[in-house]
């Protein structure tokens, strides 16, 4: 059994429905990269006479998919922290409203930071990388859509949580 919490109970990862975990795909071949490219910038400092500059973009780069897309993955999972302590105590009707409250609010704030990133994402089209020469829309690309990916894991989970189990 695994430790994770599937969608659905019968939500198990089989080789052949990858799109279901396409989060966990994304943010593990960035993280790879990320990996493969900081050894590789590592050992051509300490080895070779000409140290590969250009791995620690890319590294950064991957760095920033695997953050957002890990955190889309937990959003699909409802893993993300809650303090909640006072929330219990209250009358259920409350708790509820509390809770469609804070789920509007979250959903809000990632539309919004959403389309700021996008918009970051596109005005840096034309900046380059300093030893690439590539530009930083491909660095920024992993927040602008990691950012929708959690909008849409999290309505997801809201959707879920307010009318399905209600």
């Amino acid at each position: 059994m695994s430790d994770h919490l599937p969608l659905t109970p019968d939500a198990e990862w089989t080789p052949g429905e990858w799109h279901r975990n396409i989060e966990e795909c994304i943010a593990c071949v960035a993280l790879a990269i990320t990996v493969l490219c900081t050894s590789w910038g590592v050992f051509t400092r300490y080895v070779s006479a000409q140290p590969a500059t250009w791995a620690a973009e890319i590294a950064a780069a991957g760095f920033c998919w695997v953050i957002f897309f890990g955190a889309a993955a937990v959003y699909k999972r409802a893993g993300h922290v809650s303090i909640d302590i006072l929330v219990v105590r209250l009358p259920t009707r409350l708790r509820r409203a509390i809770a469609i409250g804070a789920d509007l609010l979250v959903l809000v704030f990632l539309i919004g930071t959403s389309w700021l990133a996008s918009v970051y994402t596109a005005n840096s089209w034309d900046s380059p990388m300093p030893s690439l020469r590539w530009p930083y829309s491909i660095h920024y690309a992993g927040a602008a859509l990691g950012l929708m990916a959690m909008t849409l894991r999290h309505a997801q989970s809201a959707w879920r949580r307010q009318v399905l189990a209600n």
